[in-house]
């Protein structure tokens, strides 16, 4: 089914798994305005096609954010909004400083509120609304030495739970995507810091990181793009308030 009359909103769209988003709704005809810090890396990607718009954006600053929506908002009403910016820091729980617990909810968790916020009247007046925010099998299960990282995550899960009930009897659902470790920049760089650290080659690294979060493979971003996809077709109408888990391992069906 076509979404060539949706206006889709992804942060984080430019790079990793909000690229291959991006370019998963723009092969189903939406036109996308993807947000985010970086201008350049924005440009680059909004030149492929005359239907993507870039908006730069920090996901922390509520000004910035209600501009930039409301710019979005003139291009067309926005009827999906994909919630995928964020960003980890590895840390003991004793050596996560203040300052890096708060910047990590801020970007991982407030920043979904500010941007739901933002975009909210738009979404409630479509057929077919959809919020879809990315948060992570740490958000479910925890993951050590990302405490801070989890916690927001795990907000991020019942943010969606509780506003999909404030909206089940509305056209809009609510869901949350909760993907393992996905093959993106963010892991690779995980994986040359474990590299680094204990003088391991790549293929160990990356073995000590899929064991250690019981994962048989790396996600790969298309994976989570294809699930966008569905999950904005008119006949997951019946799909709301749920947290999926795609991990490499277990099959996920919608």
């Amino acid at each position: 089914m076509s979404l060539s009359d949706k206006h889709a909103v992804v942060t984080g769209g430019a790079t990793g798994i909000g690229l291959a988003i991006t370019m998963a709704l723009l092969a189903e005809g939406a036109r996308v305005t993807i947000m985010g810090r970086n201008k350049d890396r924005l440009d680059q990607v909004a030149k492929k096609n005359k239907l993507i718009f870039a908006e730069q954006v920090d996901v922390t600053d509520n000004n910035n954010i209600e501009q930039a929506f409301a710019n979005a908002s003139k291009r067309a009403p926005i009827s999906i909004l994909v919630n995928n910016a964020g960003a980890a820091k590895a840390a003991p729980f004793n050596k996560t400083s203040l300052k890096d617990w708060e910047n990590t909810l801020a970007v991982n968790l407030t920043s979904v509120y500010l941007t739901t916020r933002a975009a909210y009247n738009d979404i409630m007046n479509t057929d077919h609304g959809r919020i879809i925010n990315i948060a992570s099998t740490a958000g479910v299960e925890g993951c050590a030495y990302t405490t801070a990282y989890s916690a927001a995550k795990h907000g991020v899960v019942g943010l969606t739970k509780s506003l999909a009930l404030e909206l089940t009897k509305t056209n809009v659902t609510v869901n949350a995507i909760c993907p393992g470790f996905t093959n993106t920049d963010m892991v690779e760089q995980s994986i040359i810091n474990v590299m680094e650290k204990t003088g391991r080659n790549r293929q160990d690294a990356l073995a000590g990181i899929l064991k250690a979060a019981n994962q048989k493979r790396l996600v790969e971003p298309e994976e989570i793009a294809n699930l966008v996809i569905k999950l904005c077709q008119a006949k997951s109408d019946n799909i709301n308030g749920q947290a999926i888990v795609i991990d490499g391992n277990s099959r996920t069906d919608l």
